[in-house]
């Protein structure tokens, strides 16, 4: 701050005139002239600096992420029925080949529909027998009593023709005749008929009934949860005596030999990412220990729930005895520099700019900058490392 030597003088005077202790004040400033106590005014409110010299070592960018482990190609155990697991055969962390059954569901009820199908199909069984079929002997029945009466009236017009020939009987006894042996075979067509149709109906009935039981036998393992290919472990939700009810999880399992670690960058940051580069990992169940990993894959996705983009990681070190779903933090090492030029962040103002002495001076210069992390920045061009910096207090 700067106050002219008017201004002050003014004060001063002002001063004098209030104060009812003129000679007590007089005494106080007697020796002491009034441009003396205003320059004395003046330094008192020189602004103060601090003042940093640039200098030359290491620095790291990262990007902060935060993320979970997961095994690979994992997949959720998920039951497509409802019951009891009246029996859980695994427990966690155990490894399971493909199609091994894991846990065992109540299936009273679909029994009871197996029992019910397998019954149905007995019946239907019988009625597609060729000797035993009630439905398909009646229709033969029919076919024999319209043949034969087909027969009987085919003589019996044969012969009043011949007596008509005599005119032994008349041309209505003939006509009759002939009526009645049309409508016989007529009777005797449509009771073939009705056996062909009787006959493919009990063979439908019989292979519909098959399939029902087919249907309720394959019912029944849906209550059988089993693995699909050789998997591990990770998770169990539900244990023996549990309720469980169609579309809830059971169990989760994955690839035996892998565990990920999966992360999410946010916009502004994924594009520095790539695979391969180094991350330090710090679990949460385990502070203030570091583990290393490498970016293994990103995906092209964006989250819109978590706003965020999904990357993957895996550890250069296998490790034992990690649970699936815990949480972590993770630095992502996007670049490095042994020698750089280094000031703090607190010394660039807006629009990378510093301010340098220039002998008495402080002038404001624009600096490029390169790696930025969490405390250095690093100089590219602008300043030297012999250029001392200045920072108001």
């Amino acid at each position: 701050m700067t106050i002219s030597i008017e201004l002050v003088f003014i004060f001063l005077e002002l001063y004098i005139m209030k104060t009812k202790q003129q000679l007590v004040f007089s005494k106080i400033v007697t020796g002491i002239s009034l441009p003396a106590l205003a320059i004395f005014f003046v330094t008192s409110c020189k602004p103060k600096y601090d003042e940093f010299m640039p200098k030359t070592g290491p620095v790291t960018e990262a990007v902060f992420a935060s993320g979970s482990i997961e095994p690979k190609d994992a997949y959720t155990l998920t039951s497509i029925s409802d019951g009891f697991v009246v029996k859980s055969y695994v427990t966690e962390n155990d490894l399971v080949k493909d199609g091994q059954l894991l846990f065992s569901l109540d299936n009273r009820q679909q029994n009871t529909q197996v029992q019910i199908a397998q019954n149905n199909l007995q019946f239907a069984a019988i009625g597609a027998s060729a000797d035993n079929s009630p439905q398909l002997l009646q229709a033969k029945a029919q076919i024999d009593a319209a043949r034969a009466k087909k027969v009987t009236d085919s003589v019996t017009l044969a012969r009043y023709e011949r007596l008509l020939i005599t005119n032994s009987v008349s041309k209505q006894d003939v006509d009759n005749a002939r009526f009645n042996y049309q409508s016989s075979l007529s009777n005797y067509n449509s009771a073939v008929e009705n056996f062909r149709v009787t006959a493919n109906k009990v063979k439908q009935d019989l292979a519909n009934t098959k399939a029902q039981l087919q249907n309720a036998q394959a019912g029944n393992q849906f209550y059988e949860l089993k693995a699909i290919g050789i998997s591990k472990v990770y998770q169990i939700f539900k244990k023996q005596g549990d309720l469980v009810k169609r579309g809830d999880q059971v169990a989760q399992l994955g690839n035996p030999d892998s565990i990920v670690i999966n992360l999410d960058i946010d916009e502004g940051s994924i594009a520095k990412v790539k695979v391969g580069q180094q991350v330090l990992v710090e679990l949460n169940t385990q502070k203030n220990k570091t583990y290393e990993a490498t970016i293994s894959k990103l995906y092209p996705h964006f989250n819109e729930t978590s706003q965020s983009y999904k990357v993957e990681a895996k550890f250069v070190n296998e490790l034992s005895g990690l649970i699936p779903g815990t949480q972590l933090q993770a630095n992502i090492i996007t670049n490095k520099k042994e020698n750089a030029l280094l000031i703090p962040h607190t010394y660039v103002l807006q629009g990378n700019k510093v301010q340098v002495q220039h002998g008495g001076k402080i002038d404001t210069v624009t600096i490029a900058t390169g790696i930025v992390s969490d405390e250095w920045i690093e100089v590219l061009s602008g300043i030297t490392a012999n250029d001392k910096l200045m920072k108001l207090k």
